[in-house]
Formats: C-alpha cells, structure tokens, sequence
C-alpha cells in the first residue's frame, strides 16, 4: 500500500466533497461574516460529525436500512423543514438596524450552532455513498487492497479532516472579509441565503415526492 498517495488522495477527496454551496455552508457564512467565528467552528464540528457517522455506517455496514428509498425520503422531508426554520431566522435577522451586531441565539450559541451543524448533514444520508465511492476509487488506484479495519479508520479520520478543512478555512476566510463588507450589502447577502435556503428546501421536497409516489 502506497501510505502517503492513499493518505493525500483521501484528504483530497473530503476536500472537494465539502465545496459545494450547500445549507451548512451558508450556516457558517452566517456566523462567520456576523462576528461569530467559534459558532462557525461549531457548524463544521456537527456537520463533520454526522458525516463521519455516515462514513463509519458505511464502512461497516451498521445501518443498510439507510439505502431504502422510503427511509431516504423521509430525510430528505426532515432536511426542507429544517430548512424553512433557518430561511426564517435568516429574514428575521435583516429586521436589525445594524445586522452585523446580531446577537441572536441562533448565531451566537455554540451548542446550537453544533445541533444545527449535525442537523443538517444527517439529513443527507445519501453521504454514504459518498464513502462507498472513495473506498472504491482507492481500490481501484490499487493503492489499498482490501480495507481492513486500519485502513477503514485511517479513511474515515483523513476524510474528515479534509471535509473539515474546507469549512474551517471557509470559515476564516469569510470572518476576515466581513471586515470589507457593509451593513446594506451584509442585508443583501442575508437575503440571499436565505432564498437558497429555500430554494435548496424545494429540491428535497421535490426528490422526495419523486422517491415516495
């Protein structure tokens, strides 16, 4: 076994995984360009652990109920309710006159913004096979054989310290940005965060109707 090409592409892998704009990113853009770094880290805290979760059930074969459409579907109806909750918080806030001194529980709570995190990517059960899929690319790179409990966890813990990379250097990023951005623009962007909230609400009521008639 090729230790370092197998290390590197698996952290490369949970890199690019946690790229796209999703509902959790927009949670950690939230606390981040309002002045809430730590909250932030928690979101990427929850999220990376119920992706991990799912990477362990995925290894291990703890949960094979998870690949039952039906099951799926009523986690994708669960994923647009939490959804709406948060695309509501999100208007709510832009009721402020000086949005980027929010105080509101929902940012500022770490334990919140933990649950939040998690809340959201376990909602996305389809992460499973996000796992199953890297397991096979290294397979197929001949770079680990047979995955043998080892390995599992050596995936697993790379994997998700790559998913977490992204968000916590997404994170940084955006907190020493919001120093550039005004009052008026940071109402804008909350606007539009939350009409992708909503919007990405919509996609999941969609794939689960489509799954359950």
């Amino acid at each position: 076994m090729n230790t370092f090409l197998f290390l590197f592409l698996t952290y490369i892998m949970g890199f690019l995984t946690a790229t796209p704009i999703g509902a959790t990113q927009i949670e950690i853009a939230k606390r981040a360009l309002n002045n809430k770094l730590k909250p932030a880290y928690m979101v990427v805290a929850g999220s990376v652990s119920s992706d991990m979760m799912y990477g362990f059930i995925a290894l291990f074969g703890l949960a094979p109920f998870l690949r039952e459409k039906t099951v799926v579907a009523i986690f994708e109806l669960a994923a647009a309710v939490i959804l709406w909750l948060l695309a509501y918080f999100t208007f709510r806030s832009n009721k402020k006159n000086n949005i980027l001194d929010l105080s509101s529980i929902t940012l500022k709570s770490k334990r919140l913004s933990f649950v939040t995190g998690f809340s959201l990517a376990v909602t996305n059960p389809m992460m499973i096979f996000w796992w199953l899929i890297g397991v096979r690319i290294i397979k197929n790179l001949g770079l680990v054989e047979d995955f043998n409990l080892k390995d599992s966890l050596l995936f697993l813990i790379i994997g998700g310290l790559g998913l977490a990379s992204y968000l916590t250097t997404l994170a940084n990023v955006l907190y020493w940005a919001k120093k550039f951005i005004s009052n008026e623009l940071m109402k804008k962007v909350n606007i539009g965060m939350g009409i992708v909230l909503i919007l990405l609400s919509f996609y999941f009521i969609g794939s689960s109707l489509h799954t359950l008639l």
